[in-house]
């Protein structure tokens, strides 16, 4: 739940000459909170009465302490967190983790008695033994003690980012020093209306009312709680620039929890032939952004649509395609996009397993007003099976109506892409009989031709030879592919080199019904890619009838790599530089030696 993810408080403490202060806590309620009572019922009525059965204390989950209350961190005085959340010198600079039953406690504690040894600040401040300043400051995020880690990594970056924009601030122009006396008359003028403890939620009106500082901590945090970022100025001066990927992304899928790990991983199955899908419009993303934005990012937010991939994007904008991948990995990190498949009309959709199907959902209420004609779920309801959104091309529908239908589920998260994956597996035994007659009925066809048949019989030779020490997966990483794909590389594509390969060799020379040592050669080297397979394997591949046709072995051969159900049709199609047409024709030709799998690519299918 993405309520799991908030943080409970944001709290700012302290320690100087005039002791440890807890100077702000937000929110804040006063500490009504009755301490759980644990009813012992003994069966004996002559058994001693104890105040506390351990025993019962285990088995009740609920007579364990919380410091939790309606989201609100409760049950610590004030004192109590300031001189929990003051550290010692030596752990300066540190980041701070402290659990306390079900809250945890993350901070970045920064010294600042560095800061009043500058001559410049001696001759401002004149520093005297009556002076005042402040030693230390920490900015603390109070969050559940469950969070994964890296969640908590994340909120310590924050931490770090609030605490070293305040001490620059207060080294530039004593900002600290100033909002801690507004802070403080604040805080000691409710103490001295109530004088207690209650008394502090008025101080934090008051703080938020006069507190610069105040209300960028309590902006802070309303903005993780709202929208899982932050981006503001402290004091108009330092940049503070802060997202919480698990949560944007939860917010819409609800019910999933989503890893910051899971999400890296995602982004490292990122390819030159996927493309992106923003989630705002270009107007509301531009607006977000701020001034001094990177100059690649404003081009790629202006050229992206849903037909492009990032290649055509790199070429558009004139970015390396290098840049491209950081640009994508940033606003998909921020959710200001998702990684999709380019539209295209052989693309294949599911409903996804978290999209929200109430009838009264907001989800609802946004597609009417987008499409006052159509209703939301009788769209979902083609979509709960596998659909081609232009097998629904009706009078009622218009391909652009139909393309921008997709694109806002997609937007939304409410539909999966699938693909298809291959991957070689031969037959039985009992199918292997058939294939033997099939192979015995094409080669006594063949027969006839004496050079086609001395043409089946070297690629026989050739495959069945020993196994060779290169690698048949293929595992292309996302400096592969940059590299594959960028203008900029002095290494030969691998289009260029199976282009190379693709060319078929002279059968034989013009004086020799044999075939010449420079086919062989090429023929040799075609074939290379599939010394890893065995015996049996290849054997079975040269029986189907498709291998008769040297272009279709040498073509089943550069494709092979692909074969081991990591890599989908559009990959091969890319990487290749083949028509759909012309791949599939070879799919269905050695159909009976692979197996086809349809779900979703690894890229896409975190978001």
């Amino acid at each position: 739940m993405t309520s799991d993810l908030n943080p409970i408080a944001i709290i700012l403490v302290t320690s100087g000459t005039r002791g440890i202060r807890l100077h702000f806590r937000y929110p804040y309620i006063p500490d009504g909170v009755e301490k759980p009572k644990v009813n012992v019922n003994f069966k004996n009525p002559y058994a001693i009465k104890v105040k506390e059965d351990m025993r019962d204390f285990k088995r009740d989950k609920s007579a364990l302490k919380t410091s939790i209350k309606d989201d609100v961190l409760v049950g610590f005085s004030n004192n109590t967190l300031a001189n929990l959340l003051t550290t010692h010198s030596k752990t300066h600079g540190q980041k701070l983790s402290v659990e306390i039953d079900d809250v945890r406690f993350l901070g970045y504690p920064m010294s600042l008695s560095h800061l009043y040894k500058d001559t410049h600040l001696q001759s401002s401040q004149n520093l005297s033994k009556k002076q005042r300043f402040i030693n230390s400051v920490n900015v603390v995020f109070a969050v559940r003690a469950s969070v994964s880690k890296s969640v908590v990594n994340c909120y310590q970056e924050l931490a770090e980012q609030l605490t070293v924009a305040i001490a620059h601030e207060e080294r530039r122009c004593q900002y600290l020093t100033k909002q801690s006396k507004v802070m403080m008359s604040a805080i000691d003028e409710a103490s001295v209306e109530g004088g207690n403890e209650d008394n502090f939620k008025s101080a934090v009106s008051l703080i938020i009312q006069n507190s610069q500082l105040g209300k960028e901590l309590k902006q802070t945090f309303d903005s993780i709680k709202a929208t899982g970022r932050v981006l503001f100025y402290l004091n108009q001066w330092v940049e503070i620039n802060f997202c919480l990927p698990p949560k944007i992304h939860a917010m819409h899928m609800p019910g999933r929890t989503i890893h910051l790990e899971q999400f890296y991983r995602c982004l490292t199955y990122l390819r030159p032939y996927h493309g992106i899908l923003l989630t705002k419009t270009e107007d509301e993303l531009m607006s977000s952004l701020p001034l001094d934005a990177c100059p690649s990012l404003t081009r790629v937010v202006k050229l992206t649509t849903p037909v492009k991939n990032l290649k055509t994007l790199a070429l558009e904008t004139d970015v390396s395609i290098t840049q491209i991948y950081q640009v994508v990995c940033h606003m998909v990190y921020w959710g200001f996009a998702i990684i999709i498949f380019p539209l295209c009309q052989a693309n294949l959709y599911v409903l996804s397993p978290s999209a929200i199907t109430c009838p009264d959902s907001k989800l609802c209420q946004d597609f009417s007003r987008r499409f006052p004609e159509l209703n939301l779920h009788q769209e979902m309801e083609r979509f709960s099976l596998p659909f081609r959104p232009l097998d629904a091309l009706t009078q009622q529908y218009t391909i652009e109506q139909l393309n921008q239908v997709t694109v806002w589920l997609l937007q939304h998260r409410l539909l999966n892409q699938l693909h298809t994956y291959v991957s070689l597996i031969p037959p039985r035994k009992k199918q292997l009989k058939s294939l033997t007659q099939k192979s015995n009925l094409n080669s006594s066809t063949l027969s006839a031709t004496s050079s086609a048949q001395v043409v089946e019989e070297s690629y026989y030779s050739i495959l069945m030879e020993d196994p060779a020490t290169s690698t048949l997966d293929r595992t292309a990483s996302m400096s592969d592919a940059g590299s594959l794909n960028s203008d900029e590389s002095g290494v030969p594509s691998s289009n260029v080199y199976n282009s190379q390969l693709s060319k078929s060799p002279p059968l034989a020379n013009s004086d020799s019904s044999m075939p010449s040592e420079e086919a062989r050669t090429q023929w040799r080297l075609q074939s290379s890619l599939l010394n890893e397979l065995t015996p049996e394997v290849k054997d079975i591949i040269l029986r189907c009838p498709a291998s008769c046709n040297a272009d279709d072995l040498k073509l089943f051969a550069r494709l092979c790599p692909y074969f081991n159900g990591k890599h989908h049709l559009e990959e091969m199609m890319y990487y290749e530089n083949l028509a759909r047409s012309t791949l599939m024709a070879l799919l269905d030709k050695y159909k009976d030696v692979l197996i086809f799998c349809i779900h979703v690519d690894s890229a896409t299918s975190l978001l």
